[in-house]
């Protein structure tokens, strides 16, 4: 038996979603859809859900809770990186089998200074684009994610698992708020009415008021590094927040960071050093059809 995996087998066909939490151990939305399912509040009628506490030692560490312990845990979803002698690939080999059993996977996460929740999901995974939609429900922004470049794949983007499951990261919003707790909940439900294992009547937990400020599908632009550092950026960012082509977004150190396009800012990092990812810059998929209305009400910018 695994440690620290809540696996809950109906008895009655059906297919098999797995919840991964906490895959970084200071992004504790996940640990609200643990607790519910271990009490049984979220309960399925049918199939196997299966909920991996992923790095319940980075939450707990001195200090903590901490994203990892020196290894981001996901950012080793290949060969190699499972294989090190290090505690996160240890863990993530020990759970692989679990998720390879899986027809589906929600991995939940949250943010550190953004409300603002999204999906996202690999272009190498179009498998994914169901679930995708049915969450988009809840949480109507999704992301199309490029094959990584320059690090290792997280694991929505892994090779290591069939190539038709169907795998959604949800950043759930801010860490530790109770808004990123109801979004977490709210989904993990929607994913079991999608897979016909939860009664359709079983109530969706209420999400907070955020608007479909930015609805819609979404590629990347650019994951945007530090050239000299540190990163500062010109206003706060609370997440999707529209840029137009030529403005000043912030500055890597005495250096102007401009945008080549209307875009928008999907998330900020706490960059310091060259090399660093400072940001990632979205712009809206091309034939979209889910918008329905102007990205910015409150001016006439392009839709990004």
């Amino acid at each position: 038996m695994i440690e620290d995996v809540i696996d809950i087998r109906t008895g009655h066909p059906g297919p098999t979603l797995a919840v991964t939490v906490l895959l970084h151990g200071d992004e504790t939305c996940g640990l609200a859809v643990a607790d519910a399912v271990a009490a049984g509040r979220i309960a399925p009628g049918k199939g196997r859900l299966i909920v991996p506490v992923m790095n319940r030692p980075a939450h707990t560490a001195v200090g903590g809770p901490r994203r990892h312990l020196g290894t981001d845990m996901n950012r080793l979803w290949c060969e190699a990186g499972i294989a090190a002698d290090r505690p996160e690939a240890v863990r993530a080999r020990a759970v692989l089998p679990l998720l390879r059993e899986a027809d589906a996977i929600l991995d939940l996460h949250s943010l550190p200074h953004q409300d603002v929740p999204f999906l996202m999901r690999s272009a190498l995974r179009p498998a994914s684009e169901h679930l995708a939609d049915a969450l988009a429900d809840v949480v109507p922004r999704t992301v199309i994610a490029p094959p990584p470049v320059n690090r290792g794949p997280a694991l929505f983007e892994t090779a290591l698992l069939p190539p038709d499951t169907a795998i959604v990261v949800a950043e759930c919003g801010r860490h530790g708020s109770a808004d990123a707790d109801a979004v977490a909940l709210a989904l993990v439900v929607t994913a079991l009415r999608t897979h016909g294992m939860i009664d359709a009547p079983t109530p969706i937990p209420t999400v907070p008021p955020f608007g479909r400020e930015g609805a819609g599908t979404y590629e990347f632009v650019d994951e945007v590094r530090l050239r000299h550092g540190p990163f500062r950026p010109a206003a706060s960012f609370g997440g999707f927040h529209p840029l137009r082509r030529g403005e000043t977004y912030g500055y890597d150190g005495t250096h102007p960071m401009v945008a080549d396009e209307d875009c928008r800012i999907l998330l900020t990092r706490p960059a310091v050093k060259p090399g660093d990812e400072a940001l990632t810059l979205v712009r809206r998929k091309v034939g979209d059809g889910r918008w329905t209305g102007r990205d910015t009400p409150q001016d006439q910018r392009s839709p990004a």
